[in-house]
């Protein structure tokens, strides 16, 4: 069976593999840290083995070159990389079951958590390389939407699922059956084929490098890394500084603001992961991060000119989830627009530099969480917030999503744009301090 041939055996495909990457993310995102709490370890300790869950996404770009590069043609271009980082995702999950008892040896559970969200890291290229490749223009929106709804999805099952299975039984029952899982959705690609016939090339890491510079000497896709830059800047400082704001301004318990973000938070997400994947195909995928951004800032807008409804939970409700749904249907229409100027001989290396991009936006956020409130107090700062919003939409005016295809490939023997090797440079720097900064935080700890 081709997946080139069958579009809903690609979908089904691309969900389940997402499904894959969200359970052992949402078991040692919230079931483990929930484990870990119950039994009266220090929050602190418990941090430090939920930060490994993050930190390897820094620099998960290098895979991209890697995947690109280093193929068996025979098998297809994506595959032999995702059952192989599939197998090791479920490896390292089943290996826990070998630990006595992690309460004891945090510093080897956060280990085994690092290793593991390499492999799943890994995974995630391949996989976004794959659907670059294979995903038609008539159904790039629809696709992103229901991946990215699969993963929270699959969020749940590793979360409440899992959570589930350890108060029916154990935590060694939980662990087992997520392993079993990850190996029975390792059947789909391994049962299946990219392409009918085998992949003609197998590109040289040069040449990539060299198709790299060339792509992004594009205005629209050098245009894209800045707004992935960007995007999540602001909502990064507000996330970090709602913790603060609901529990110490507001006086809400953790548990309660816990159970906005994670419980109705989750649901909204996953809701608006499905509207907008409907919605991408419709309206164009530009347009729509665009309605979904400046909402994004308007419901911010609200919330700081309301300021005396903060302490009315229905209204907070509301907002948060309004918040939430925005930032998902944003997400799906980005993840839609970067694999329109994404150029598929070098998919999985632009995709991902995008996608660490946006993770690295995120990063920024948190870093200057401390800056703003000193500047300006909370309502101030959801002010701010959405004016920067609105400043950073303004930037997609300048994306032609079909630029890339249009122009490449150049005629042979055409010269790199000097725009190109610049453009090249500036984002190298900004992933390589994206990555010293997360190496950083792994060796110190």
């Amino acid at each position: 069976m081709s997946l080139a041939e069958r579009r809903w055996l690609r979908l089904f495909t691309l969900c389940a593999l997402y499904v894959a990457q969200g359970i052992p993310w949402g078991f040692m995102a919230t079931t483990i840290p929930a484990y870990l709490g119950s039994h009266g370890l220090d929050p602190a300790k418990i941090g430090e083995a939920l930060a490994m869950t993050t930190l390897p996404y820094a620099f998960k770009w290098v895979w991209g070159p890697i995947i690109d590069s280093f193929t068996l043609p025979r098998f297809g271009r994506r595959r032999p990389w995702i059952v192989f980082a599939q197998l090791m995702m479920a490896v390292t999950v089943g290996t826990m079951i070998a630990i006595p008892d992690l309460t004891l040896d945090l510093k080897l559970l956060a280990w085994m958590i690092l290793i593991h969200t390499v492999f799943n890291s890994l995974q995630d290229v391949a996989v976004d390389g794959l659907a670059v490749d294979l995903l038609q223009d008539d159904e790039r929106g629809r696709a992103n939407g229901m991946m990215y709804a699969s993963k929270y999805g699959g969020g749940a099952i590793g979360g409440v699922g899992m959570a589930t299975v350890i108060g029916w039984s154990s935590l060694e029952t939980a662990l087992i059956v997520q392993t079993a899982i990850l190996l029975a959705i390792m059947l789909v690609p391994l049962l299946v084929r990219e392409r009918s016939t085998p992949t003609a090339t197998r590109p040289q890491l040069g040449t990539v490098l060299r198709s790299l510079v060339e792509v992004f000497s594009i205005r629209s896709v050098f245009v894209m890394a800045m707004v992935m830059l960007a995007i999540h800047v602001a909502l990064g400082v507000l996330t970090a500084n709602a913790f603060a704001l609901f529990t110490q301004e507001l006086d809400w318990s953790p548990e309660a603001y816990t159970q906005l973000t994670g419980g109705w938070g989750l649901l909204a997400g996953l809701g608006g992961s499905i509207v907008g994947g409907l919605l991408a195909d419709v309206l164009g995928r530009r347009r729509l991060v665009a309605i979904a951004s400046i909402a994004m800032a308007a419901g911010w807008l609200v919330f700081a000119l309301l300021s005396s409804q903060w302490t009315n939970d229905a209204f907070v409700y509301a907002l948060a989830m309004f918040e939430t749904a925005c930032t998902s249907i944003m997400v799906v229409g980005l993840f839609a627009l970067c694999m329109d100027v994404a150029w598929p001989p070098v998919g999985a290396s632009q995709f991902t530099a995008y996608m660490s991009l946006s993770n690295f936006s995120t990063t920024l956020g948190f870093l200057l969480t401390s800056e703003l409130p000193a500047s300006f107090d909370y309502r101030t700062c959801y002010f701010v917030a959405a004016g920067y919003q609105l400043v950073v939409t303004a930037l997609l005016l300048w994306v032609d999503p079909t630029e890339t295809r249009r122009t490449l490939p150049r005629p042979a023997g055409a010269r790199i744009p000097a725009m190109g090797i610049v453009a090249v440079v500036v984002l190298a720097s900004v992933l390589l301090t994206s990555t010293t900064y997360a190496v950083y935080r792994i060796v110190t700890r």
